[in-house]
């Protein structure tokens, strides 16, 4: 996907939520925030709420913050969590119907977006991803619009999330044990059920995903390891372990420095700090990009159009995989093999 298109996603206003008595959430507003000095290390997220972590996304509007929601049971919210205490500083609700909400991805405009792509039993005719302007902090609630997805080659369960900052391109990466790459259309359509296009191998049993803030990898963690793609051949370009949790199920970029966050599930769960692995070829930025989406959102309808939930099944089905497409996929599970001996360990950064 060329980096031009790429910007002008077709995001467009939002065109189904709810919306509070104020209208959609505008950048600048919200709770005040007292900034303070960034404490690296691990913490747990106290909310009692949160019992079940799965997905994490690093705030671009607010410092020391990242937002996180539960797995399937919750409503369609998600929490604002500051890094240096582990306490929850805001609730967001967007209302949506959600189902199996897995993963989180905050775009460098300032974008959300919720991942309601899980599908353990395989049988969901599509999945979902939900998107809104990043609210304030405090309990806030706004409306919201959404991609409809299916995959080029029937159902899959997916936990894996991530925007390329540098060219837009919203890729979910499914659980199996041969994992894939999936790519969304150029221009999302909010009113018919998207395409998403085979671009890639992935990890085996994916639980989220990440791009460095630079764009120049892909970081992909698994329950047991973190595994750095590159993101044009979708070779793998390094791995480690990560530290043992018990269902690890979430990544991040750090917003208190360079490295990344990895989450696992349960009630006043630990999110632990980890270096990107060397020879990565590169490493997150210190701080979120300041750049805003470049028009408010307008004020949502109360329903969403009629053909929202168009079918897309009969198109045809892409070609079978290449010779490189197989070999990334070799090398994919030679990388998850290695790392499970115990080969590379991530290093930890002391408090």
């Amino acid at each position: 996907m060329a980096a031009a298109a790429a910007t002008t996603l077709a995001w467009g206003p939002l065109v189904a939520g709810t919306a509070s008595a104020g209208g959609p959430p505008v950048l600048g507003t919200g709770a005040a925030y007292a900034a303070g000095p960034a404490v690296a290390r691990d913490f747990r997220i106290e909310d009692p709420r949160v019992t079940e972590s799965s997905g994490l996304a690093r705030s671009v509007r607010h410092p020391h913050v990242v937002w996180t929601a539960n797995d399937s049971g919750d409503s369609g919210r998600i929490f604002a969590i500051d890094t240096r205490t582990g306490r929850t500083v805001g609730v967001h609700t967007f209302g949506a119907p959600v189902r199996d909400v897995e993963a989180l991805a905050v775009t460098p405009q300032g974008r959300v977006l919720v991942g309601d792509i899980g599908d353990n039993s395989g049988t969901r005719r599509h999945v979902t991803v939900y998107w809104f302007d990043e609210p304030g902090l405090g309990d806030t609630r706004g409306g919201w619009s959404s991609w409809d997805l299916v995959y080029p080659d029937g159902p899959h369960d997916a936990e894996a999330l991530a925007v390329d900052p540098r060219t837009g391109r919203v890729v979910v990466v499914t659980k199996s044990g041969f994992g894939t790459a999936y790519a969304l259309p150029q221009e999302p359509s909010r009113t018919r059920v998207n395409r998403l296009v085979r671009v890639g191998a992935g990890p085996a049993v994916a639980t989220d995903a990440v791009w460095l803030a630079d764009g120049s990898a892909l970081a992909v963690r698994t329950y047991t390891q973190l595994v750095l793609l590159d993101p044009q051949t979708w070779a793998v370009r390094t791995s480690a372990l990560l530290p043992l949790q018990p269902q690890g199920e979430t990544l991040a970029l750090d917003p208190d420095g360079p490295g990344l966050l990895a989450g696992s599930e349960g009630r006043s769960s630990l999110v632990q700090r980890v270096d990107v692995p060397v020879g990565s070829g590169a490493a997150p930025s210190t701080a979120p990009p300041t750049s805003a989406p470049s028009s408010a959102p307008t004020s949502p309808t109360a329903t969403a159009p009629s053909s929202r939930r168009a079918d897309a099944e009969g198109r045809a089905v892409p070609s079978t995989p290449s010779r490189g497409t197989v070999a990334a996929a070799t090398a994919a599970l030679v990388a998850v093999l290695l790392a499970a001996g115990g080969v590379v360990a991530v290093r930890r950064r002391r408090p």
